[in-house]
């Protein structure tokens, strides 16, 4: 799929619960900020997708991961990040995006894409 798993498809495929609400909880779930340190962490592993994508041979692929990286980066930025940890762990995702952008100019100095 082409979009980032929202907290409702979480439950439906995993059966856990997103506690977005910060209320006092009786089951297992995910808090919103673990949900958030998540998503942060998918931009590390996008970047390196974009790498062993072109080791295989698959060069259309990069562009497909710098639009959805950029879109999802996109919406971090409207967030108003408080907490230090999930701030620092969201200030790392430039590096992330800018390795993927790289993979994609490579590709594009080789004539491998237009």
């Amino acid at each position: 799929h082409s979009r980032l798993a929202t907290p409702e498809d979480i439950h439906e495929l995993l059966g856990f619960n997103v506690n977005t609400t910060n209320s006092d909880i009786s089951e297992f779930v995910f808090t919103l900020e673990e949900y958030l340190h998540g998503t942060i962490s998918l931009f590390s592993e996008l970047s390196r997708l974009a790498v062993n994508a072109v080791i295989v041979g698959d060069v259309k692929r990069p562009q497909e991961i710098s639009t959805f990286a950029s879109e999802l980066y996109a919406g971090f930025q409207l967030l108003n990040l408080k907490n230090d940890a999930l701030r620092r762990r969201f200030d790392s995702i430039k590096y992330d995006i800018k390795k993927i952008e790289e993979v994609q100019y490579d590709l594009r100095v080789r004539g491998l894409i237009s």
